[in-house]
C-alpha cells in the first residue's frame, strides 16, 4: 500500500457517491480509514462469552495475503451479564486483523492458490469454524509457551472473534504489542553466527540476531510437539519472510537482554503451500517433509489432532482450566475441515459420504455469499444440492467468464443491476457514476491522482472510464507524470532547493540530522540513550565534515542519470544521421541508459570518489578517509562510505545510517523485502559488516597487497607487450595500455599509499 497523503473526507464522499439509493448493488469498502468506527458482535476466545463492542480505527498498519491489520481503541464493551474476558477492556488499544487483503491482486492471488489446494473459498475469511479454531489455537499455544519458554508473554494473546458485515470477512481482536523487529548489528566476525545454537551471547556482536533465531527455532519445535507442524511454517527461518512474525517486546519490564521479551505475533497463514509452487528456499524442504514424512500433498494449517490430544494430556496441569477451549477447538477444526472439498485429504469420500457432501455444500455456499456471488434465496437452492449446485461450483474453474456467469445467475440484485444498465439510460448514468467513485477511492489512496483530479473525474464518469482504459493501465508514476508534466519540474526545483540548503546551511544540515535520528528512534533502530548521545555530538567536527560530504553525495546522485541520457541521445542522434531507423536509435538510447544503471562505477560515483580523495589529500588525513575513499567510488554503496568510516568513532551512528540505507533499498522488493525480514539483514551484512571485516583484515596487510597488485599489473602489461609486438602504427594502443597500468596498478602503491601513511598534521 502506497504511503501517500490523501483526504479522508474526500474518501468518505466518494464512498457515499459509490452507493446511491437507486443503485441495485452495493460497492463494498476494501478497508477502513483512521477514525472509522466498527460496531461488532463479538465472541471471546476463552471464555467463549458473547457481547457487543465499538472499535475506533487508530491506525491502518497495512495488509498482506492473510488480511488487513489495524491498531484500534475499544471504546465500548458490553458482555453477557456477569461475564468478562481477561485482558479485554474499554479504553485500551488492540491489534485487529480482518481476514481479507486490502489489495485486489493479493486477494485474487491468495484465493486462487487456496482454491487450487482445497477447491473452496479462503476459509479463515468466510468460515466460522476456521476463524474460531485458528484463534483458539493461538490461545492454546500461548499457554503451551509455559512449557518451552517459561512464560505466556512469548505468544501474543488472543481475545475475541467477530464478523465484519462491511468487508464480508471474519476478524479477530488480539493483544497490541509495543516492540520492534531487531537491531541491525555491526559485527565483523559473522562466522560466529554459524554456531548460533551454542555460542554464548556475550561472545558475539550479533546477540539479537542469534537470540531471535533460537527463539524461532524453539517456536518451530513447540508447534511440532503440539501437533501443529503446518503452523510451524510461520516461524521457519529459511522461508526468509518469517522473521517479522516475532518481535522484541518493549512494553514489559526486564526486556533489556538480547533474548528477553521476544514474542510470536502471527498465527494466520496467508498462502497455501503447493508442491509445485515453493515461494521461498525454505519451502522446498517443507514440501519434501510434507510429502514423505506426513504424506501431505498441500500444506496450510492442518493439525495432527491425536498428537495434540496427547500433548494436552501430557501437560494436563498447564491446561487444567482450558478444557472448554480445547473442546471447542477440536469441534470447530473438524467443522472447518469438512467444509471444503479438499480432495487431497478427503479423497474419494466426497463421492459417497452424504454427510460430508452436505458439510462441503454448506461451506462452499458460505463462501459464495461472502463473495456476493449469490443472495440468500439462491443460497437456499444451492444447499439442496443436485445438478444446480454442481454446475454452479464447476463454473468457478473458468477464470473470468465463470465469475461473470455465477454473478448473474446467483444474485438477483446483480441481474437487475446489469439489466438496468442495458435498458435504462438514467440508471446507466447512476451506475457509471457510482463505479467511477468506487474506483477513484483506490486511485486516490495509491497516489495515482491528486484530490483536484479525483473530484474532476468523479463529476465526469465518462472521462474517468476513458482514462481508466488508457492512462490507468500505466504504472502509477507514469500516470502522474502524464497528467501533470509540470510535476517533474517541481520535483527538480524541490530537489535543487533541498540540495542548496543542505550544502550552504549548517543549521539546515543539523536539523536534517536531528530529524533522521528522531525517526531512527521511532523505527527502533536507535535506543533513547543512543539518540541522546548522537544529539550531543551534532557539532563535533567529524560529524560536521560527514554532513558536508553527505551533501556532495546527494549532489552526485543525478549526475549518472544526466550523463546516461545525454550519452544515449548522442548515440541515437548519430545513428539517425547515418540513416538508421528510429527503432534502432531508440534501442541504442535504451541500452545506453540501462548500461549506466548496472555498471559498478559510474560518472556520479567517480565525482563522489574524486571529491573524497581530494579532501584526503588536502587535509593530509588518512585516518578519517581510509575506508571512505575507496567505497565512495562504488555506485550504489557509495552512500555507505562515511558510515563505514565512522564505525570506530561513532559505532551507533554508523550502524544507524547503514541500517537506514539497507532498509530503504530492500523494501522495494516484494514479499522478501518486508521490514524485519532476513533479506534486510543480508543486505546490511553485505554492504556494511563484510566490508568492515575486510577493512580490518586488510589494514595491516595494505602495503603487501598494493605491492602484489602493482607487480601483477606490471606482469600483465609485460605479457601484453610480448604477445603484441611493438610497431609504429600500434603506438596509440601501447600508450593506452601504459597509462592504464600506471593509473590502475602503480599509482595506488606509489602515490596514495605514501599519502595515507603520513601522520596527521597538527597545527601549532
Amino acid at each position: 500500500m502506497a504511503n501517500v497523503e490523501y483526504s479522508k473526507a474526500l474518501c468518505s464522499r466518494l464512498l457515499e457517491a459509490a452507493n446511491p439509493p437507486a443503485l441495485k448493488i452495493r460497492h463494498r469498502i476494501v478497508r477502513y480509514e483512521e477514525g472509522d468506527e466498527l460496531r461488532i458482535d463479538l465472541k471471546g476466545v476463552h471464555p467463549a462469552v458473547t457481547g457487543t463492542g465499538a472499535l475506533v480505527i487508530d491506525k491502518f498498519l497495512g495488509g498482506g495475503f492473510a488480511g488487513q491489520v489495524y491498531r484500534c481503541r475499544l471504546n465500548e464493551l458490553s458482555l453477557s451479564e456477569g461475564s468478562s474476558i481477561d485482558g479485554l477492556e474499554s479504553g485500551k488499544l488492540y491489534a485487529v486483523k480482518i481476514i481479507i487483503p486490502p489489495s485486489a491482486f493479493a486477494h485474487w492471488f491468495r484465493n486462487t492458490i487456496y482454491w487450487l489446494a482445497f477447491q473452496g473459498p479462503f476459509s479463515s475469511q468466510v468460515n466460522y469454524g476456521a476463524c474460531r479454531s485458528g484463534l483458539i489455537l493461538q490461545k492454546l499455544v500461548r499457554r503451551a509457551a509455559k512449557t518451552t519458554f517459561g512464560r505466556e508473554t512469548a505468544i501474543k494473546d488472543a481475545y475475541a472473534s467477530f464478523w465484519d458485515a462491511n468487508l464480508n470477512a471474519y476478524g479477530e481482536i488480539t493483544e497490541w504489542i509495543e516492540g520492534r523487529m531487531w537491531h541491525l548489528e555491526a559485527d565483523s566476525e559473522l562466522k560466529g553466527r554459524t554456531d548460533w545454537k551454542t555460542i554464548d551471547l556475550s561472545q558475539t556482536a550479533s546477540p539479537e540476531y542469534i537470540a531471535k533465531r533460537r527463539f524461532m527455532a524453539d517456536m518451530v519445535e513447540l508447534m511440532h510437539s503440539m501437533g501443529a507442524p503446518e503452523f510451524a511454517r510461520q516461524y521457519e527461518w529459511w522461508t526468509m519472510k518469517s522473521q517479522p512474525n516475532s518481535m522484541k517486546r518493549t512494553d514489559l519490564p526486564n526486556c533489556e537482554g538480547p533474548g528477553d521479551g521476544l514474542c510470536a505475533i502471527d498465527f494466520r497463514a496467508g498462502l497455501a503451500l503447493l508442491p509445485w509452487l515453493p515461494m521461498s528456499p525454505g519451502d522446498i524442504k517443507l514440501i519434501f517433509d510434507g510429502l514423505f514424512k506426513r504424506k501431505t500433498l498441500v500444506q496450510f494449517d492442518r493439525c495432527d489432532t491425536e498428537k495434540m490430544k496427547a500433548f494436552f494430556a501430557e501437560h494436563a496441569e498447564v491446561f487444567a482450566d482450558m478444557q472448554p477451549a480445547i473442546d471447542e477447538f477440536f469441534a470447530q477444526d473438524r467443522a472447518y475441515r469438512r467444509s471444503l472439498p479438499d480432495i487431497t485429504h478427503h479423497g474419494l469420500r466426497v463421492l459417497f459420504d452424504r454427510e460430508l457432501q452436505k458439510d462441503i455444500r454448506g461451506g462452499l455456499v458460505e463462501g459464495y455469499l461472502a463473495a456476493d456471488l449469490i443472495d440468500e434465496a439462491f443460497a437456499e437452492k444451492l444447499n439442496r444440492g443436485g445438478l444446480r449446485f454442481s454446475m454452479f461450483h464447476l463454473l468457478g474453474i473458468l477464470p473470468i467468464l465463470g465469475k461473470m456467469t455465477r454473478h448473474r445467475w446467483g444474485n438477483t440484485a446483480y441481474r437487475r443491476h446489469v439489466f438496468g444498465i442495458l435498458t435504462n439510460t438514467p440508471y446507466r448514468r447512476t451506475a457509471l457514476s457510482a463505479y467511477a467513485a468506487d474506483k477513484l477511492i483506490a486511485w486516490l489512496r495509491a497516489g495515482r491522482v491528486d484530490e483536484r483530479h479525483t473530484e474532476f473525474l468523479a463529476a465526469r464518469p465518462w472521462i474517468f472510464l476513458a482514462e481508466r482504459l488508457t492512462l490507468g493501465l500505466l504504472p502509477i508514476v507514469l500516470h502522474r507524470v502524464v497528467l501533470r508534466p509540470a510535476r517533474i519540474g517541481q520535483r527538480i526545483r524541490d530537489g535543487y532547493r533541498f540540495l542548496k540548503s543542505f550544502i550552504t546551511s549548517a543549521d539546515f544540515r543539523e536539523g536534517w540530522f536531528l530529524n533522521e535520528i528522531a525517526l531512527g528512534e521511532q523505527e527502533g533502530m536507535l535506543t533513547e540513550e543512543e539518540r541522546t548521545l548522537l544529539e550531543g555530538v551534532v557539532k563535533d567536527p567529524f560529524i560536521v565534515k560527514y554532513l558536508k560530504c553527505l551533501g556532495v553525495h546527494f549532489a552526485t546522485v543525478p549526475i549518472t542519470q544526466i550523463v546516461s541520457v545525454i550519452g544515449g541521445a548522442i548515440w541515437a542522434g548519430w545513428l539517425l544521421a547515418k540513416g538508421h531507423s528510429w527503432g534502432e536509435a531508440l534501442g541504442a538510447f535504451g541500452l545506453t541508459v540501462a548500461v549506466f544503471q548496472v555498471t559498478p562505477i559510474s560518472p556520479g560515483s567517480v565525482c563522489r570518489g574524486v571529491f573524497v580523495v581530494y579532501l584526503m589529500i588536502k587535509e593530509r588525513n588518512l585516518r578519517d578517509y581510509i575506508i571512505a575513499a575507496p567505497v565512495s567510488f562504488l555506485k550504489y554503496v557509495g552512500y555507505l562510505a562515511f558510515p563505514l568510516q565512522m564505525t570506530t568513532t561513532y559505532p551507533h551512528l554508523a550502524r544507524f545510517m547503514a541500517s537506514r540505507w539497507a532498509t530503504n533499498m530492500v523494501h522495494v522488493i516484494p514479499v522478501f523485502g518486508e521490514k524485519g525480514a532476513l533479506f534486510e539483514h543480508w543486505v546490511f551484512d553485505t554492504f556494511f559488516n563484510r566490508p568492515q571485516k575486510f577493512a580490518i583484515w586488510a589494514a595491516p596487510r595494505m602495503r603487501w597487497m598494493l605491492d602484489g597488485w602493482m607487480i601483477f599489473g606490471l606482469a600483465l602489461t609485460g605479457l601484453a607487450f610480448y604477445l603484441w609486438p611493438l610497431k609504429l602504427m600500434e603506438m596509440k594502443p601501447m600508450v593506452n595500455i601504459t597509462l592504464a597500468t600506471i593509473v590502475l596498478f602503480a599509482l595506488p602503491r606509489l602515490l596514495f599509499y605514501p599519502l595515507m601513511r603520513r601522520k596527521k598534521h597538527i597545527s601549532s
